[in-house]
């Protein structure tokens, strides 16, 4: 039953020296204490030193940190990182927001955190339909380009009516039989 602290920073204009100073004050060994200088918005599996700690971390285990926002900006990804210790038993402690997972505080937390999450999931989803139909309305073609050009397939026709087979014009085209019979039968 492990106490490990984690502290982080945006830019290396910034330190960690507070962060770590209420951390010592909780009990949390310095020797178990992870600092780091990368963004918020990064996510919590894309930074190396926070990646490491949770490795290490085995049931029993306490990761404190000061804030919240210091595990990330994304309540999704925080979430995530939550529920992943959570499943290993492993607690998190938030200082500033005094909030122990472990205890039936942390457990509403949690729930008021994946409904926060939830609704950012939406917001992006309405975010990213609005922009599917706004593109679609300026008539930008969504999607993977196409391989054959409207002249390969007004020739693939052609050549189907001419008697020739899907691999035939497939190997004319320099395309898969697959998109060659596509083309022959659109």
């Amino acid at each position: 039953m492990g106490k490990y602290g984690y502290a982080r920073v945006s830019t290396s204009r910034q330190q960690t020296d507070n962060q770590v100073t209420d951390l010592l004050r909780e009990g949390v060994p310095e020797t178990q204490i992870v600092t780091e200088t990368v963004s918020g918005a990064t996510a919590w599996k894309s930074r190396p030193a926070l990646k490491r700690l949770v490795r290490r971390l085995q049931a029993g285990d306490t990761l404190t940190v000061v804030k919240l926002d210091r595990l990330g900006r994304n309540a999704l990804d925080v979430l995530t990182l939550i529920d992943v210790l959570k499943k290993r038993e492993i607690s998190v402690r938030i200082l500033n927001l005094g909030i122990d997972t472990a205890g039936a505080g942390g457990k509403l937390f949690l729930l008021l955190l994946a409904g926060f999450a939830e609704f950012e999931r939406n917001i992006i989803r309405e975010r990213v339909l609005s922009g599917l139909e706004t593109a679609k309305a300026k008539g930008i073609r969504l999607g993977r380009k196409p391989t054959l050009t409207e002249e390969d397939i007004a020739q693939a026709r052609r050549l189907k009516a001419q008697g020739l087979s899907a691999r035939e014009v497939a190997k004319l085209l320099h395309v898969s039989k697959m998109t060659a019979w596509r083309a022959m039968n659109s």
